[in-house]
């Protein structure tokens, strides 16, 4: 018979290696009031790693933000001929359609 307590450590390896669980196992391995509290508890596994990988994507998301930023931030070279305005506002929303696609709010 397994622990609750390693039952919920080997699901969470599996979760975290995105394997195929078999819950049978679980079940033939634990006593019922075990499988039972064992069913319980494996959503806020899923839940946890879930907020794991949003935590993840928001900060990777802020770096690429940030870096896009200074990007289109950046202080142009000195050019006493250089005209302002139109190009530069032309680039940057060229960039932020483009930056748009590639990072849809779906």
């Amino acid at each position: 018979m397994l622990s609750i307590d390693y039952a919920l450590r080997a699901y969470t390896d599996m979760v975290n290696a995105d394997e195929n669980i078999d819950m049978q196992y679980f079940q033939d391995n634990l006593s019922k009031e075990d499988f039972k509290e064992f069913q319980e508890l494996i959503p806020f596994i899923v839940a946890v790693k879930s907020v794991k990988i949003s935590d993840r994507f928001e900060k990777a998301f802020a770096r690429v933000n940030e870096y896009r930023d200074s990007i289109y931030e950046m202080k142009p070279a000195a050019n006493f001929r250089a005209t302002g305005g139109t190009e530069k506002e032309a680039a940057r929303l060229k960039l932020d359609r483009l930056f748009d696609d590639a990072f849809k709010d779906d």
